[in-house]
């Protein structure tokens, strides 16, 4: 398979495990499989982000009610996605109220959205409204891209580095199918990452390297406190990673949102 065909098989595998994008099948005709497809996962996480700017601009030009512009951009992510990373954070949530690790695990497998599951979900949306809520009151056109590409490509950047990092809690779970024999691939998602946060520094958007720094220390704790409370990554450890490195890259940026 040449350089092209790795790239573009590896990208595609890439949107089709992280979003719910309808793709054409002959897309797939040299299939790449995840644990090498995982250096696009912050290239996805972009085209997401970008995506979403994209509605916000458009929306907002309409004149649109900021709260409604933030309500809908959030909606419109969690379609995109679906809600995938979410699920992972309400399943966490769940099971943190098991008594053991193989409780925990069990929980999580739990179809059934439980009381912590819940109030995870809204917090997070209401962290994620209020933060596009104020790129929109006033319109922060170059702001609301740096921050939504950024946030988005950095955290799925590091969720490639904590599957990689921590054994897999359930042998048989997703998170189990690692990269390990694909170490160059998880260089190349966190070199992405920073490459295109940094390629987003514009004027006044001074803060992100630290925004990614904040993001990658909340990633990391995360890390040490799923291997205590679970005994490594699953799948949803991913996915509530990739959402609390958002969110605190969110958090950094406020601060500095005017």
């Amino acid at each position: 398979m040449t350089v092209w065909k790795e790239a573009m098989g590896g990208l595609v595998t890439s949107l089709a495990f992280l979003t719910r994008v309808p793709l054409p099948s002959f897309l797939f005709s040299d299939g790449v499989s995840t644990d090498r497809a995982v250096w696009a996962f912050p290239v996805v996480g972009a085209l997401i982000g970008l995506a979403l700017w994209v509605l916000l601009s458009l929306i907002s030009g309409f004149g649109f009610h900021p709260l409604v512009v933030a309500v809908a951009v959030v909606a419109a992510g969690l379609l995109i996605t679906g809600a995938l990373h979410e699920d992972g954070l309400a399943d966490v949530a769940d099971g943190l109220g098991g008594g053991d690790p193989a409780r925990r695990l069990e929980i999580m497998k739990d179809s059934r959205l439980g009381a912590f599951g819940v109030l995870a979900l809204v917090l997070m949306v209401m962290l994620k409204a209020g933060v596009v809520y104020t790129l929109v009151d006033p319109l922060k056109p170059g702001l609301a891209l740096a921050l939504l590409v950024g946030a988005a490509a950095w955290s799925r950047a590091l969720m490639t580095a904590i599957w990689a990092t921590l054994p897999p809690a359930n042998p048989g779970g997703l998170a189990s199918v690692r990269p390990d024999v694909q170490q160059a691939a998880i260089a190349l998602a966190i070199a992405l990452g920073l490459l295109l946060v940094l390629l987003l520094l514009l004027p006044g958007t001074g803060f992100l390297p630290g925004a990614a720094v904040l993001a990658a220390v909340v990633a990391g704790l995360f890390a040490l406190f799923a291997r205590w409370q679970f005994g490594g990554v699953t799948g949803d450890v991913c996915g509530a990673a990739q959402v609390l490195a958002e969110l605190a890259f969110f958090a950094a940026a406020l601060s500095h949102i005017t």
